[in-house]
């Protein structure tokens, strides 16, 4: 995972001084930020996203005139809850659960995201510059791995998992893909070295085709959950400093 952030970010900052040598403006440096399904100015609910959903990364900006081109690399975790019923003998092998137990499962997912974006300033001030800008990324899923609430409930009523239960470990998972397209819109602010970008990432691609079909849906009936509620849509806030 570290070679290839490395390897990323140093064909990055190599292309952008490629561009800084023919008179574009150059601008490198570290960003940090969080993921939220809703923007809200709650202090609360920001430092949940920086404790629970934090993204840290590099960006590069080539500016030519009020045009620019910002190509970013972030890594962060993502999160998504599934709802499933227990099913056969390899449900009981693995959990040890009754059949026709509910239960929710956990996907985390340890992704390196790649945006290109492409935007203009549309507000030009001596301290102040606001920017828009919009461009497709490439999301490489790095490591995904599944965990398990430690309730499950038979018939409505709420059991809880044995010390034993809790303790399985498993090596299955979602059978991701290892690559995910998606593209990104939105605004930017920039106050002497400080930048401030608010950008709504849309999941273009599925993560995978049908629950059912995965490795788990051996152990579990998942019903019919779309597949498409792991596209990755999602606000992304986050703050840089340029170091040139």
């Amino acid at each position: 995972m570290k070679k290839t952030f490395l390897l990323i970010a140093a064909l990055l900052m190599m292309g952008s001084a490629a561009f800084a040598g023919g008179g574009f403006d150059l601008a490198i440096g570290p960003k940090v930020g969080f993921q939220t399904a809703k923007l809200s100015y709650d202090k609360a609910a920001i430092k949940d996203g920086f404790s629970n959903h934090f993204t840290a990364g590099i960006f590069g900006r080539v500016t030519l005139g009020r045009l620019y081109v910002q190509p970013e690399v972030l890594y962060f975790k993502t999160s998504n809850i599934f709802e499933a019923s227990v099913t056969g003998e390899g449900s009981t092998n693995l959990l040890n659960l009754p059949t026709g137990a509910n239960v929710n499962l956990t996907l985390n997912q340890m992704n390196l995201q790649v945006p290109i974006l492409v935007g203009v300033t549309i507000l030009d001030l001596d301290l102040i510059k606001l920017r828009a800008h919009v461009g497709p990324t490439a999301n490489f899923i790095l490591k995904s791995q599944t965990l398990f609430d430690q309730t499950y409930s038979i018939g409505g009523e709420t059991q809880t998992m044995t010390t034993e239960q809790q303790n399985v470990t498993t090596d299955q998972n979602f059978d991701t893909k290892s690559i995910a397209w998606g593209a990104q819109v939105g605004l930017g602010v920039d106050v002497w070295k400080l930048t401030l970008d608010i950008n709504y990432n849309f999941g273009l691609s599925k993560v995978f085709n049908t629950l059912n079909d995965t490795t788990l849906g051996n152990y579990f009936n998942f019903g019919n959950t779309d597949p498409a509620s792991t596209k990755q849509n999602l606000f992304m806030v986050t703050v840089g400093f340029k170091l040139l």
